[in-house]
């Protein structure tokens, strides 16, 4: 009872002061370093090297270098001359000519030119300007606690795998402590497995479409190769992420052509009808939820706690539908 309240106060103290990306870093770094050290167990059963539990830290914390920088070569490589800056300017450009796509009621509210949409801009920039200098130092924050939730996930990893190998009996609370991290990182590891291969059959599907489907109709659409970058990072963001990458293809697709941009939004929906039946296989496979269940969900932790509250949704809710299920509550 005691360890499942004080493992209530930790989620709740994560979402409510906003260090949900240090908890998901811990709880990626648990489950890389606690599979690698059950397999370093299995393939070295005489013990011939010094020390699983040092072995396992240090290739997570190396190896996760490592595919960070060839990760950022790859993107890089894969982008070629395409660059973010030119993709935004673009996208702002293209946002300033929907107007003529729009009743008089809507487009009232949208800039006229893009040095209009810039001027709009460096208005909000100088009345928010006190948020705007705190931003940087927030973002250095972020990644300061995501670093240490990162170290924080190896050495637990590390250390409830050591007493979990003893072969002494464990005292109830921390028996019960571990379970609950074991099963928290085991929810982590189903939904981002789920939610990693609907974003990459997204971003696969859109990709078919973006550099195939629309040069054989005619269209070009401009930073296709951004557009599919964006589509699975942003579908790996449940239900959410695709509204949104959806909407910066549309808006591209208008600055080549208003047929392109309805070409696009029929594409996208019939792709999102086939991928709901998909969603729903795959995430049922993996967490046992239904794509209605995520939604509400997703949209009431989002009203509660914010964005951040959003993203960790999907694993909070994995987590108390497998715990259910162990103490008979659920199928």
């Amino acid at each position: 009872m005691v360890a499942g309240g004080l493992f209530t106060l930790c989620i709740l103290g994560a979402l409510v002061v906003h260090t949900v990306p240090a908890l998901l870093a811990g709880l990626l770094a648990f489950v890389l370093t606690r599979t690698l050290l059950t397999r370093l167990r299995r393939w070295d059963r005489n013990r011939k090297l010094l020390s699983h539990e040092l072995l396992s830290g240090v290739i997570v914390g190396v190896g996760s270098l490592a595919v960070l920088a060839v990760t950022s070569v790859l993107v890089a490589q894969f982008l070629g001359g395409e660059s973010l800056r030119a993709f935004m300017l673009t996208l702002a450009e293209t946002v300033s000519q929907v107007k003529q796509y729009l009743p008089e009621g809507l487009a009232v509210y949208l800039p006229d030119s893009l040095l209009e949409l810039r001027a709009m801009a460096a208005g909000a920039l100088k009345e928010h300007a006190n948020v705007v200098a705190g931003l940087g130092s927030h973002i250095m924050h972020s990644l300061l606690l995501t670093l240490i939730g990162w170290i924080t996930g190896v050495l637990a990893a590390v250390s409830l795998s050591t007493s979990a190998a003893g072969s002494e009996p464990q005292p109830v609370f921390f028996a019960e402590w571990s379970r609950l991290w074991a099963l928290l990182s085991n929810s982590f590891k189903n939904v981002a497995w789920a939610q990693t291969k609907i974003a990459a059959i997204n971003a696969f599907m859109t990709g078919s479409f973006l550099l195939i489907v629309m040069p054989l109709l005619g269209w070009h659409l401009p930073y296709a190769k951004t557009l599919i970058l964006a589509t699975f990072l942003l579908g790996l963001i449940p239900v959410v992420g695709n509204l949104l990458s959806n909407a910066l293809i549309c808006t591209l697709a208008l600055s080549v052509a208003f047929p392109a941009a309805l070409v696009s939004l029929g594409f996208l929906v019939l792709i999102h009808k086939l991928e709901y039946f998909l969603n729903a296989r795959i995430q049922g496979h993996e967490i046992g939820a239904k794509a209605w269940e995520l939604l509400i969900v997703l949209f009431t932790f989002e009203l509660l706690f914010g964005p951040a509250g959003m993203v960790a949704a999907p694993v909070i809710y994995a987590f108390i539908k497998a715990d259910l299920r162990r103490i008979g509550w659920l199928r």
